[in-house]
C-alpha cells in the first residue's frame, strides 16, 4: 500500500492542500446522456459562466474551443462509460510524480471519484475534467511554469508551455495518450537518468547516518591528522566502521581515503579537507536529494528538446562548458564562473563571432565596487595597469588623467560618464580572445591572464563574465565555418596585438544554465553545490504552486 506525502507551504502534509473545489456542475443521468453532445455543451457553458468553474478550468476558452471543433462530441467517454483513453490518461496523471510533478494538481481526486461512481456517473463532467487535466499536465511537461526572475532571468529565454490549441490538436491527431504524453516530455538522457534517480531515492529507506545530520566541525576546515568532535559522525556518514587508533576523534588516514573518494564521486576537489562545499554535500539527506532532483527536472523542461546541430552549453554550478556538433560533444573545458555574492544572469543567446586581442571596458559593478576603492588608495592604479580613463562617446571622447579626478567626491552619475578601458596586452583580463554573444546583460565568454584559477577547488570567483581555460579551442570551433580561417591567419592577427573582429554567417546558440545535478564523464550522477541557492528558491515556489508530491512505500 502507498501512502501519500504532500509538502506544501500552507500545510505541512495531507491531501487537504490539493483538494479540488466543489463543483456546481449540473447533474446528468445516464438517460440524459442520450444527448451527450448537448450535455457537454451545457457543462462548457456552465463552467465559463460560474466563478467556481472558471477557477477550476485552467483555460476555459481553450477547452471550449477544443469541444466546439468536435461539435461538442465527448473525447474521453462513451454514452455509458469512460473510454480506455480516459484510463490511460489517469495512469499518466498518477505517474506524473516521475517528472517531479504533483498528480493531484490534475484533478486526480475528483476524476477518481467520478470514474469510480456506480451510479450517476456524470460523464459529461468527467469528460471536461479529463480534458482540462490533459491540458494542465501537457503544459507543465512542455515549458516553464514559474517566473524565472528569482534566478536573474526572463521568460523570453526559456521554452513556453505548448498552447491549448497545439495540445488539443495533437490529442485529436495522435489519440494514443501514452505515446502522446511520452512525446511531450523531454527526451534527453539526463532527464531520463534523473527520473530513474528520483524513483531510486523514493524506494530507498532513510540511511542510518541521517540521524547525525547535519555534521558540524569545530573549525572552518578539518585536515587529515587533526582531532574534531565531528569525526565519529563523519565516519558514520562515509561508512568507515572503525578508527585506526584508539582515539575516536582523530581524522585518520582510513577516513581521509573515504573522503577523497567521496569528493571524486561528487565533483569536488579531492584534497581530503572537510570544508564548506564538502560539508554541504555530506549533509544532504534523502529528502534534500529528492528536492534537488525535482528542481533540476523542472529546469530541464525549460530548454527546448530539439536543439540545432551545433550549440554550446555552459553549466554554472559545475563550472564547465560543452561544445556540441552533430549531436556529439566535440570538447569540454573548465570555466571560471561568478562568485556566490554576485549571481550571474541565465539566458539563451547566439554566438556571432570572436574578437582577437580585445580591449576590456570595465563593467559598472566592477568599476563601482572594485576599481574605485583601489583608486581611493592609489590614483595611479589605472595607469600602472595600462588602463585608460575615457570621458564622452564617439568623436567627443577624450582621455582623462586618473590622478586629476577627485575620487573621494565621485558621484554615481559622474562615474557612469567615465569609461575604464584596458588596452590589449599582458594585463588585459580578457586575454587574447573574447566571444561575441550579444545579450542585454553584457555577459560573454573570454580568455584570461590568470590560468591558475582553473585548478582551484571552487571556480566561482569571477566578478563579471565567464573565463575559458582553452579559449583558442573555442575560437577554432566557432570560426571553422569560415573558409578563410586557418592557423597562419590566427598567428598573424595575434602577433599584431591589434583588435580584430571575426564574424560567422551561421550563429551558434549558447545556453547559460543552472543544473545542480549532472552526469559526469563516468556516466555517474553528481549532486553539485546549489551555488546561488536557486534550488531552494525554486522548491519554495513549486510548493506554493501545488505542493511537492512524494509517494512513500509503506509496505
Amino acid at each position: 500500500m502507498n501512502k501519500i506525502l504532500i509538502v506544501s507551504s500552507a500545510l505541512s502534509m495531507g491531501l487537504a492542500c490539493v483538494s479540488m473545489p466543489t463543483t456546481s456542475y449540473a447533474q446528468f443521468s445516464a438517460e440524459e446522456l442520450l444527448n451527450v453532445q448537448a450535455g457537454v455543451a451545457g457543462i462548457i457553458e456552465n463552467t465559463i459562466k460560474t466563478d467556481i468553474a472558471a477557477g477550476l478550468l485552467k483555460d476555459p476558452q481553450g477547452v471550449e474551443s477544443f469541444y466546439r471543433g468536435r461539435n461538442f462530441e465527448p473525447f474521453w467517454v462513451s454514452a455509458s462509460r469512460p473510454k480506455s483513453n480516459a484510463r490511460d490518461l489517469v495512469f499518466e496523471i498518477e505517474e506524473s510524480w516521475r517528472h517531479g510533478l504533483n498528480p493531484y494538481s490534475y484533478h486526480l481526486k475528483e476524476i477518481r471519484k467520478l470514474m469510480d461512481a456506480e451510479t450517476d456517473i456524470r460523464l459529461a463532467d468527467l469528460d471536461v475534467l479529463l480534458s482540462d487535466a490533459y491540458l494542465r499536465l501537457g503544459q507543465d511537461l512542455t515549458g516553464i511554469r514559474v517566473n524565472p526572475a528569482f534566478m536573474n532571468s526572463h521568460y523570453r529565454h526559456w521554452q513556453a508551455p505548448m498552447t491549448p490549441e497545439a495540445l488539443f490538436t495533437r490529442l485529436d491527431r495522435e489519440r494514443d495518450v501514452e505515446d502522446l504524453m511520452d512525446g511531450l516530455a523531454p527526451k534527453s538522457m539526463t532527464y531520463a537518468r534523473l527520473q530513474d534517480e528520483l524513483e531510486r531515492l523514493l524506494k530507498q529507506d532513510a540511511q542510518p547516518y541521517e540521524s547525525v545530520l547535519p555534521i558540524k566541525t569545530e573549525s572552518r576546515l578539518l585536515y587529515p591528522g587533526e582531532r574534531d568532535k565531528a569525526v565519529p559522525d563523519l565516519r558514520l556518514r562515509l561508512g568507515v566502521a572503525e578508527s585506526q587508533t584508539e582515539d575516536p576523534y582523530l581524522y585518520d588516514d582510513r577516513l581521509a581515503a573515504a573522503l577523497l573518494q567521496f569528493q571524486r564521486d561528487n565533483g569536488l576537489k579531492d584534497d581530503g579537507i572537510v570544508g564548506g562545499q564538502t560539508l554541504g554535500i555530506l549533509n544532504q539527506a534523502r529528502e534534500d536529494k529528492i528536492e534537488q532532483i525535482i528542481a533540476n527536472l523542472e529546469r530541464l523542461r525549460w530548454v527546448e528538446d530539439q536543439k540545432p546541430d551545433t550549440f554550446v552549453i555552459v553549466n554554472i554550478p559545475s563550472a564547465k562548458l560543452w561544445a556540441v556538433k552533430n549531436g556529439e560533444v566535440k570538447f569540454d573545458m573548465p570555466v571560471v564562473v561568478w562568485r556566490s555574492s554576485r549571481p550571474t544572469n541565465f539566458f539563451r543567446t547566439e554566438i556571432t563571432g570572436v574578437r582577437l586581442n580585445p580591449t576590456w571596458t570595465v563593467p559598472p559593478t566592477i568599476k563601482r565596487e572594485d576599481i574605485v576603492p583601489k583608486l581611493l588608495e592609489d590614483p595611479e592604479y589605472l595607469t600602472q595597469r595600462g588602463m585608460q580613463l575615457i570621458s564622452g562617446q564617439g568623436e567627443e571622447a577624450m582621455s582623462v588623467d586618473p590622478a586629476s579626478v577627485d575620487w573621494q567626491m565621485m558621484t554615481p552619475e559622474a562615474l557612469k560618464a567615465l569609461r575604464m578601458v584596458q588596452i590589449p596586452g599582458r594585463n588585459n583580463p580578457l586575454g587574447q580572445y573574447r566571444v561575441h554573444m550579444p545579450n542585454s546583460y553584457n555577459i560573454y565568454l573570454h580568455d584570461t591572464n590568470e590560468q591558475n584559477n582553473f585548478i582551484q577547488a571552487s571556480r566561482a570567483i569571477s566578478s563579471g563574465c565567464l573565463r575559458m581555460k582553452e579559449p583558442k579551442l573555442m575560437t577554432d570551433f566557432i570560426l571553422e565555418q569560415r573558409s578563410d580561417w586557418n592557423e597562419e591567419k590566427h598567428d598573424a592577427i595575434i602577433a599584431t596585438g591589434a583588435t580584430r573582429d571575426l564574424y560567422i554567417q551561421n550563429p551558434i546558440p549558447v545556453y547559460l544554465l543552472y543544473y545542480t545535478v549532472w552526469i559526469n564523464e563516468k556516466n555517474e550522477i553528481v549532486y553539485g553545490n546549489d551555488l546561488y541557492k536557486f534550488d531552494r528558491d525554486l522548491i519554495k515556489m513549486l510548493k506554493d504552486i501545488d505542493g511537492i508530491f512524494i509517494p512513500v512505500d509503506n509496505t
